[in-house]
């Protein structure tokens, strides 16, 4: 007597299979679009603490550049030299909306202009904000 599966038993299981991942995959195109948008914000987030911490140790005016495809902090001063360049959200298929594509912090680590500056980042059905205060913080709305 031999051992195995018929050929109608996996069909059914292959049916069974497909119609729970035909089920699941929304959800989980939801779920990704989710992760990368809460990645992206976290690197935002990063980005931003690096450089306010850079302009209060280093005692210089700091501007910061958001663009979908880079981030990137610039000491101020006679001569300007860009010290962080990190690569921006739409490496993670996410879009990055900004009122102010440009901030800055003051020595002290301050903002400059940088009081509700709203950057936006989407993808898909998921969404995500984050401000700038007048202190210079940065707040996530999720």
């Amino acid at each position: 007597m031999r051992k195995g599966f018929t050929l109608p038993e996996l069909v059914v299981v292959l049916v069974i299979v497909g119609v729970i991942l035909a089920l699941a995959a929304p959800r989980l195109a939801g779920w990704l679009d989710w992760l990368a948008v809460d990645r992206a914000a976290e690197e935002i987030a990063a980005f931003h603490r690096t450089a306010r911490f850079a302009a209060i140790m280093r005692s210089q005016r700091v501007r910061l550049d958001f663009s979908d495809d880079s981030l990137r902090a610039t000491l101020e001063g006679p001569v300007e030299s860009v010290f962080v360049r990190w690569p921006g959200p739409a490496r993670h298929g996410v879009s990055l909306t900004a009122s102010r594509p440009t901030i800055r912090f003051q020595a002290n680590g301050l903002g400059l202009g940088a009081a509700d500056t709203k950057l936006v980042l989407r993808r898909g059905a998921e969404a995500e904000s984050l401000t700038t205060s007048l202190l210079g913080r940065l707040k996530r709305w999720p």
